[in-house]
C-alpha cells in the first residue's frame, strides 16, 4: 500500500500500521488514530473515522462510518454512515446504514445484524 506522503501525515496517525501484504484499501479523506491496525482484505470508504487503538480485520466499511477507540471489527460489513462506538468487539456481523452500535458491544453469534 502506497500513500502519498505529503496528504499521509494528515490521514494516518503516528503507531497506525497498513497491511499491503493483505491489500488493505483506505480512501484518501479517512481519518486513523493512533495505533490503529488493518489486515487482511480490509476496505475503508471515504469520510470514515477510525478511533486509536482500532483493529479491522477482513472488513468492508462504507462512507461516512465512524468507528470508536479501542474496538475489534473481524469478517464484517459496515453499512455507510453508521456508528460503532468505543470498546466494542464485532465478529461476523453485518451493521446496517446509519446503524447505531452502543459502547461496549459484542457480537454473540455468527451472522449477528444491527440496523437503525
Amino acid at each position: 500500500l502506497k500513500l502519498d506522503p505529503a496528504a499521509s501525515s494528515s490521514l494516518v496517525a503516528k503507531g497506525a500500521t497498513l497491511s499491503a501484504k493483505f491489500n488493505s484499501i483506505l480512501m484518501p479523506s479517512c481519518s486513523m488514530g493512533e495505533k490503529v491496525q488493518t489486515k487482511g482484505c480490509t476496505i475503508v470508504g471515504g469520510n470514515v473515522t477510525l478511533g486509536d487503538r482500532s483493529k479491522l480485520n477482513n472488513v468492508v466499511v462504507m462512507d461516512g462510518v465512524s468507528v470508536g477507540n479501542n474496538c475489534v471489527l473481524q469478517n464484517s460489513l459496515v453499512g455507510a454512515n453508521a456508528k460503532i462506538g468505543d470498546n466494542c468487539n464485532l465478529r461476523d456481523c453485518q451493521v446496517g446504514p446509519g446503524a447505531e452500535v452502543p459502547s461496549g458491544t459484542k457480537t454473540l453469534e455468527k451472522g449477528e445484524a444491527f440496523h437503525v
